[in-house]
């Protein structure tokens, strides 16, 4: 059978094909006759991450990027990444995929980093975590950002510092200083003069001041023998405050207060004449003829005293006496008879 030349044609066109396919995935760092999980990743920045960038497990090549794509494009910070891993390498459910330096000089791969405790194996089409490594710019940034700062802060602080040596060692400023020192050994001086002062009196005083301090120290050696006295007439206090508190002080002037209420009144009384103390206090002629008995009681009195017998008639055989006013008639006759 004869293979006519369009045969041949598209046999070399399909060969050719399937070369250029097998060639394309092998320069893409693809093997050939492998099979291949694909997984995804969502990572927030994808720089440094390009088609065919190389996917590692502890170092070893397993798979590459298949493609880099943003399904939301509302959503710049959500930017998914395809991934192809050789089908024999079991990717575990606690993953992460960190983008990391394979170099100093060479770019970005993907670094799978599991824990071997997890027994959970991702499927085919499963989600990994995905995270990024500080390169090797960013950790000196954060490295130097803090001393920077510091450094600025220090540079502020100095500045401020030689600003104020400025103003201080300006002409106004050594003047100032001139009279602070001037004014410090002043000061100085006159400390010293009163420390002698403190001396000479300790000095001329040191008996003096001896005396008192013993008698400082025997008037807290007292106090110390007589605490429990002291203990208890604190006690003594204490319990008579108790007592004070505990009695009815508020009653007794309630009392008083009615008492006061009561003898106001009976004095408006006896103001007014009501009673027979007002009346008697309040009565003219009363008054007058309570005086008037009373000097007549009292002479009475004193003629009784003078002349008893006429008052008083003894007898000794029961007879009447005769001379019982005798002595009474005789002082009235001579005229001595002065009655009061």
């Amino acid at each position: 059978m004869k293979i006519t030349k369009e045969a041949k044609v598209g046999l070399f066109v399909a060969v050719a094909i399937t070369l250029l396919y097998f060639g394309y995935n092998f320069l893409r760092g693809k093997k050939l006759f492998s099979t291949y999980n694909t997984y995804y990743v969502i990572y927030n920045n994808v720089e440094g991450l390009v088609t065919s960038t190389a996917v590692f497990v502890n170092g070893f090549k397993v798979g590459q990027i298949e493609e880099i794509s943003m399904p939301d494009m509302l959503k710049t910070d959500s930017i998914l990444v395809k991934i192809l891993v050789q089908g024999k390498i079991q990717i575990k459910s606690n993953s992460i995929a960190l983008v990391t330096k394979s170099g100093l000089l060479d770019g970005n791969v993907i670094s799978i980093n599991f824990d071997d405790k997890s027994s959970t194996i991702l499927s085919d089409g499963s989600y990994i975590t995905g995270a990024r490594e500080e390169d090797l710019f960013t950790s000196i940034n954060n490295l130097v950002s803090p001393i920077k700062t510091k450094s600025e802060q220090v540079l502020v602080t100095l500045d401020k510092v030689l600003g104020s040596l400025r103003q201080v060692f300006n002409e106004k400023g050594t003047q100032n200083l001139t009279n602070s020192v001037v004014d410090l050994s002043g000061a100085l001086h006159a400390l010293r003069l009163t420390s002698e002062s403190l001396n000479k009196i300790v000095n001329e005083n040191g008996n003096s001041i001896s005396k008192t301090l013993g008698n400082v120290q025997l008037i807290s050696n007292n106090l110390a023998k007589n605490n429990d006295e002291i203990n208890k007439t604190i006690k003594n206090f204490g319990k008579l405050s108790d007592s004070l508190a505990n009695s009815d002080i508020k009653g007794t002037i309630e009392n008083l207060s009615i008492v006061t209420k009561e003898l106001a009144m009976i004095t408006s009384k006896m103001n007014k004449g009501e009673g027979s103390l007002g009346k008697m206090m309040n009565d003219q002629e009363l008054y007058d003829n309570l005086n008037k008995s009373t000097k007549e009681l009292n002479l009475l009195l004193k003629d009784m005293q003078r002349y008893p017998g006429r008052y008083v008639n003894v007898s000794v055989f029961g007879g009447p006496s005769k001379k019982a006013n005798t002595k009474r008639e005789k002082d009235m006759k001579s005229g001595t008879y002065k009655p009061e």
